[in-house]
């Protein structure tokens, strides 16, 4: 029964390795993403924006399957599962992925404040447009009829 165990054990860290290598090449792609796009936000490049927003939303479904297939994995074998999670190479990984989560969710928080900020000053210059338009109008609307240059009627 040891012996099953153990190849569990084995067999469990092996994927699990694997798995994480995975997800953290994936994390370190989702970081150069969001700074690229952090950048694209900054320097008003609107045009590109939407090509970005698609890849991120590519990269968050890819995130739902990461998820599902680490939770198969600790369904399939939860005793050996927590048992690979504390060997010290998964362990460093899963800490290097963590960092890199970190990382993203500042990058993400950095771009919903500039963005928060755009949209207000979008808001207040759209909301002094229609004061000028206003403006505008009542100056029109004191001018009933043409003006006559020659002084003729």
């Amino acid at each position: 029964m040891a012996n099953i165990d153990y190849n569990a054990l084995k067999q469990i860290e092996r994927e699990l390795l694997v798995a994480l290598k995975e997800e953290y090449s994936f994390y370190q792609q989702l970081y150069i993403s969001l700074d690229r796009q952090r950048d694209l936000i900054m320097y008003n490049r609107d045009d590109r924006l939407l090509d970005l927003f698609s890849e991120i939303e590519r990269y968050r479904k890819r995130i739902s399957r990461s998820e599902k297939k680490i939770a198969e994995l600790k369904q399939r074998s939860p005793r050996a599962f927590q048992m690979a999670v504390i060997i010290p190479e998964v362990k460093k990984i899963i800490n290097s992925i963590s960092t890199l989560v970190k990382k993203n969710v500042h990058l993400v928080k950095e771009c919903e404040d500039y963005l928060k900020g755009r949209h207000e000053r979008i808001r207040v210059e759209l909301g002094e447009l229609k004061n000028s338009e206003k403006i505008l109008q009542y100056l029109s609307d004191a001018e009933p009829s043409p003006q006559f240059v020659d002084g003729k009627s």
